[in-house]
């Protein structure tokens, strides 16, 4: 940790010293003449994968609504640094903001975990119902004071189901199932949890892992699955719908509490705005990308649902215990229960 962090502290002086610090006037920078220019750092780096989506809404939205006082500059593939490093450098100015899962924040506090409940929505609807309401800003507050980060708005991105190399469809088929997990506690302790052999990677690296073998499959949205290109190597998509994770615009909470008020509340709005925005666009081409996932080979495979929701009953209680009242809270806002 302490090498990262030197690492990261390094690169943010470098930056510093070519783009100025994160937030400063525009004096000798980008020549847009805004009073505020930032550094957005990102893993994807094309329209197409749902962080930079979103991250280009809040964008759009938050110029216009700021008067053009506020320009951000998008720095997309890693270029700044994994999301950890980011998130970790933050604060010395790595990074002005990111888009990122409220999972990524896990490292930072344990509420954060809630992101990666599996089994825990019924459906983009009962997702709605918590992250446009009070419990949904309770979640990004709470996660929020406790990291050390200002989360603003929540973008559905789709339910994460499993690309694979082979067809499964039962709880049974996944017992040592090499899965591309991300580096994080709590997608680890599901595909535990599941008797499969999670093997944490960047998602820079999974493309080469599934193409060698190395790993059998690897979870996210259809949407982002197919943006990585995940279909030329996993030719079986299982419609596990495990997680349905939030994406959020995450900014250093002290750096952003010093701004001016009506900067404040022009990026909560234009970030509560794009997350409106990524929902409809994954409801909009969600289905489109089932045709052309198809056409190019892929096989969509249905699971029963509600067997892999009953492997996990108690789930939370054993690996979670103070995120099972949050749990019970979610499912409690269920429309359709």
């Amino acid at each position: 940790m302490k090498k990262t962090l030197a690492m990261v502290l390094a690169l943010a002086m470098v930056f510093t010293l070519l783009t100025g610090c994160g937030g400063g006037t525009d004096e000798g920078g980008d020549g847009s003449g805004a009073e505020y220019t930032w550094r957005m750092a990102l893993n994807g780096s094309a329209p197409g994968e749902l962080g930079y989506d979103m991250a280009t809404f809040f964008k759009e939205k938050a110029e216009e609504l700021t008067g053009g006082r506020v320009s951000i500059e998008f720095y997309g593939g890693n270029s700044l640094g994994s999301t950890t490093e980011v998130l970790e450098g933050m604060s010395a100015g790595v990074a002005d903001l990111t888009c990122e899962s409220v999972g990524t924040l896990a490292p930072f506090t344990n509420l954060a975990n809630i992101d990666i409940m599996p089994y825990i929505y019924s459906g983009f609807d009962h997702f709605q119902a918590v992250w446009t309401g009070e419990l949904g800003q309770e979640i990004l507050d709470t996660v929020g004071e406790d990291s050390g980060f200002k989360l603003m708005g929540a973008g559905y991105r789709g339910a994460r189901i499993v690309t694979a190399t082979k067809e499964m469809s039962t709880v049974d088929d996944f017992a040592g199932f090499k899965l591309r997990s991300p580096n994080l506690e709590g997608y680890i302790k599901v595909w535990e949890w599941m008797g499969s052999a999670p093997t944490p990677l960047a998602m820079g690296e999974t493309y080469t892992a599934l193409q060698q073998g190395t790993v059998e499959g690897q979870e996210n949205s259809i949407l982002d699955s197919q943006s990585y290109s995940f279909s030329e190597v996993c030719k079986y998509w299982i419609l596990t719908n495990h997680v349905y994770s939030a994406n959020t615009i995450i900014m250093d909470k002290a750096y952003f509490e010093s701004l001016p008020e009506d900067i404040q509340s022009a990026l909560e709005e234009a970030a509560v705005y794009a997350g409106e925005q990524l929902g409809q666009e994954v409801l909009d081409r969600e289905d489109a990308a089932k045709e052309e996932l198809t056409a190019e080979g892929v096989t969509f495979v249905d699971v029963d649902n509600a067997a892999f929701a009953d492997h996990f009953d108690g789930y939370a209680e054993a690996n979670f215990p103070d995120l099972a009242d949050w749990c019970d809270q979610i499912r409690a806002l269920d429309p359709n229960a």
